[in-house]
């Protein structure tokens, strides 16, 4: 098969990162062959090598190569936030919430560099992302409501006021807090209930019941001082703007 054929082969898969072993049973030969071809289709930009034995057409969507190296995983935070439009920032930065790896991972795909972080947490927590196909390659993205929760669950990689945004900018409140639920955080828990009552839909926040008696920054960046909301167990220590 010559190379332009090999391309139109590659870009009629879904799956937006393939194996040497897929590759290999794509194109009907061994694995040490398929090593070589793509060994060689990498050195000649066709190409790009992920990781080692993982590879991706360089036009191939960032989110979609970002959940196609591990698996299960999914778009969260920031990255995802972006991707309803309900921030005003490009993130530099793309995490993948997975259950196997933590650390960075830099790429150059056709639209640029980019860096992937992917965010270890526990299997039980792998949930509320749903599929999409970019450019026909398949990405698991976080629903709206899981990016909030992710956004509590995981203080340290947005802003709180990125949080608030998403969520006046239109959820479904009782999804949120069931998937808040399932994380089984007091935390999560504490300062969604406050942030559904000052910005969101606050009708649901009932649902939230036997909060322990310690109090939480709602924003832990920041100092722990400030106001002590006692329905809440909430320490608000910054400004809802």
């Amino acid at each position: 098969m010559d190379r332009l054929s090999t391309v139109k082969l590659l870009e009629s898969q879904q799956l937006p990162v393939l194996t040497t072993q897929q590759f290999a049973a794509l194109m009907g030969v061994s694995g040490s062959s398929a090593a070589v071809m793509l060994s060689r289709l990498s050195a000649d930009g066709i190409l790009t090598r992920v990781l080692r034995g993982r590879y991706s057409l360089p036009s191939t969507s960032i989110l979609a190569v970002a959940t196609g190296i591990y698996t299960p995983s999914y778009v969260s935070l920031w990255a995802a936030y972006e991707y309803y439009g309900t921030t005003t920032q490009s993130p530099r930065i793309v995490d993948v919430v997975n259950a196997k790896h933590s650390g960075k991972l830099s790429l150059t795909l056709e639209d640029g560099n980019h860096v992937l972080r992917f965010v270890k947490t526990k299997s039980r927590l792998i949930y509320g992302f749903r599929k999409e196909y970019l450019a026909d390659k398949v990405a698991f993205i976080a629903e709206k409501e899981r990016a909030v929760v992710d956004g509590l669950l995981f203080p340290g990689y947005v802003p709180l006021n990125e949080v608030v945004s998403t969520i006046r900018s239109g959820i479904d409140s009782r999804i949120t807090l069931e998937y808040a639920k399932r994380t089984g955080k007091q935390t999560v828990l504490k300062r969604l209930g406050y942030l559904l009552n000052e910005v969101g839909d606050g009708r649901f926040s009932t649902d939230i019941k036997e909060l322990s008696d310690t109090y939480v920054p709602l924003d832990p960046a920041l100092p722990r001082r400030g106001r002590h909301d006692p329905k809440w167990r909430v320490i608000v220590n910054t400004v809802i703007e």
